[in-house]
């Protein structure tokens, strides 16, 4: 790390991460969420110029707003459980979940890749997990959310050319499925998010060592192995077949209890993000594979059918 002084503020993330999971008061989640975002934003810094303070202020603005909403509610919650819904409101808004993603995308666009993961994975695990804790009574409020995220996470991916756009709009889709999984148990939950934090990690991993950002960039690239892994990863954040990201999927389809309009617009919103996953990544998949073609690599393709088969058929033994 270029700033050693971020180790504090890197620790200061996971342990309010860690504050907020272990709470059993809203006081206590507050002041965990707080701790987080204060340690998060010095970690935005990387090359210390405008665009990144710019950004810090428009990441600062909507969680600040958020946390008020949050102790307001968490403090009127005492007389009336019907502020459970204002808890779960401010919770999708540090989310960047539709409808109150727009901070979500310019937010991302001004980050490096370092700190743009670590907002797409570890800020995602203390909003969710507290919006699992809270009561029954906001499952209707939340599946709404999860359905309006999911399809907004497919249409906004549409015609995107940029990686770190197509991954925003996914994240904003796959936000959406991790709130319709609260409604069903913890441990659907918990396979959901460690998944969903895998797979960005191993995204993270490939384009740290490939210097791209737009789709035309893949081509030129002669780091074949990065590529492969790559369009490997994207595939499965998508949801393709037989890859873990379907599983997860389909692991929520069976295990929620709703009514089948939003089981519609989730499947839908899946199918509409895997659409536009399937058109970016088709031309570099094909380059891909004919690269090797020419150089076959059986150990590497060998590892690669271990963890599209073996890996989801063991999540889903652990589920059941």
């Amino acid at each position: 790390m270029k700033y050693p002084h971020k180790i504090l503020f890197l620790f200061l993330m996971v342990s309010s991460t860690i504050l907020v999971l272990s709470s059993s008061s809203w006081l206590i989640t507050w002041m965990g969420l707080e701790i987080n975002m204060l340690g998060f934003i010095p970690l935005m810094f990387n090359q210390q110029n405008a665009n990144e303070s710019e950004t810090a202020v428009k990441y600062l603005l909507p969680q600040s707003m958020a946390s008020t909403i949050f102790i307001a509610a968490a403090m009127i919650s005492t007389y009336t459980n019907t502020a459970q819904t204002l808890l779960a409101i401010a919770m999708c808004l540090k989310l960047g979940a539709a409808p109150f993603h727009l901070w979500f995308p310019p937010v991302m666009a001004g980050l490096q890749l370092l700190p743009a993961f670590i907002l797409l994975t570890w800020q995602k695990i203390a909003p969710i997990f507290a919006i699992n804790s809270m009561e029954q009574t906001t499952s209707n409020s939340l599946l709404l959310i999860a359905s309006i995220s999911a399809v907004w996470g497919g249409i906004g991916g549409l015609n995107q050319t940029d990686i770190r756009s197509l991954l925003t709009y996914s994240s904003i889709a796959h936000t959406g499925w991790m709130i319709a999984s609260i409604t069903t148990n913890t441990q659907t939950l918990l396979i959901y998010t460690f998944t969903y934090i895998m797979i960005n990690v191993s995204i993270y991993l490939s384009l740290n060592k490939i210097p791209t950002n737009t789709h035309k960039q893949l081509f030129i690239t002669k780091q074949n192995n990065n590529l492969t892994l790559l369009i490997i990863s994207i595939l499965s954040l998508g949801g393709l077949p037989p890859f873990t990201g379907f599983i997860m999927k389909l692991l929520v389809i069976f295990s929620i209890k709703t009514s089948l309009l939003t089981l519609l617009f989730l499947i839908s919103g899946a199918l509409t993000s895997l659409s536009f996953y399937l058109s970016f990544m088709f031309s570099p998949l094909l380059n891909s594979f004919k690269t090797y073609q020419n150089q076959p690599n059986f150990m590497q393709l060998s590892i690669f059918l271990s963890m599209t088969q073996i890996l989801p058929l063991s999540l889903l033994l652990f589920f059941l």
